[in-house]
């Protein structure tokens, strides 16, 4: 079964094609409607380094290819001896489109900054998450049959149809009392009639509904981020969402991600 997307999800389902096209090396599709983006960064591994050094030396790395072995030791040793600061000089801005159960793991990484798409301005976007088999197994075992599924995809979408049809009569509501001048005529900006209906109306939106989420981090609080959500007990589907940001941080700055990997696993060890 597939949605009826509303206006805000064809939008939103356009966008992602379009980033997917612009920016092919900075982007992932999760899912059956999930996305994340590596939209933006400010600085490098030369960043860290040179802010390390503030205290000792003038000399400043331009950028990686400048590091020699000794700049790459220090990197490492920073990281491994927890001198956190320099890496909070490194920022990354993500864009993802996630169900809501991941976001609400994923805000709980608090020291960084979240711009979440609001219901009390756009209707909801009406796609659910849908498990494939691969997330819906066990070791092999599938805990919820086809049957199952197919069941839970219809009553995404018939809460999604419920809202819509609400929604519509809410507005002829208001459109009628203020034709009979029952209620202010609407002036510029926007309307709390209707706003008030949406704030009411997403309160059926399902937690396997997605969002729409700006998160930017800096490096420090995003090494804490995949410690804990790249986890192999990490629930399928946030370790999805950061398997990708990883990969695409990855690709962006590749010596960080090998150091701060390598520092991962030795504590792992340890």
């Amino acid at each position: 079964m597939s949605f009826q997307a509303n206006k805000a999800t064809a939008e939103i389902a356009e966008e992602i094609a379009l980033r997917c096209q612009l920016n092919p090396a900075g982007t992932r599709r999760i899912g059956n409607f999930g996305f994340i983006e590596l939209e933006d960064g400010w600085g490098d591994e030369a960043t860290i380094v040179n802010t390390a050094r503030i205290s000792s030396t003038n000399k400043r790395l331009q950028s990686l290819a400048d590091f020699s072995d000794k700049d790459r030791a220090l990197l490492y040793l920073l990281l491994k001896d927890n001198h956190g600061t320099p890496f909070e000089t490194v920022y990354f801005r993500y864009r993802f489109i996630a169900p809501i159960f991941v976001l609400r793991q994923w805000v709980k990484h608090r020291v960084s900054s979240w711009n979440e798409f609001s219901m009390r301005y756009r209707k909801p976007i009406s796609a659910a998450y849908i498990p494939d088999t691969q997330a819906r197994s066990v070791d092999g075992f599938e805990v919820l049959s086809d049957a199952a599924v197919a069941e839970y995809e219809a009553m995404m979408a018939q809460l999604f149809d419920w809202y819509e049809r609400q929604y519509e009569q809410a507005c002829e509501r208001i459109d009628t009392a203020r034709a009979a001048g029952e209620i202010p005529p609407k002036e510029g900006g926007r309307d709390p009639y209707r706003g008030r209906a949406r704030e009411l109306l997403r309160n059926v939106t399902p937690v396997a509904a997605y969002s729409d989420v700006y998160w930017t981090v800096n490096f420090r609080s995003l090494m804490n981020f995949f410690a804990l959500r790249r986890k192999p007990d990490a629930q399928y589907e946030m370790r999805e969402y950061a398997d990708a940001a990883f990969d695409l941080f990855a690709a962006r700055l590749p010596l960080l991600a090998e150091t701060m990997q390598r520092v991962l696993n030795e504590k792992q060890a340890g």
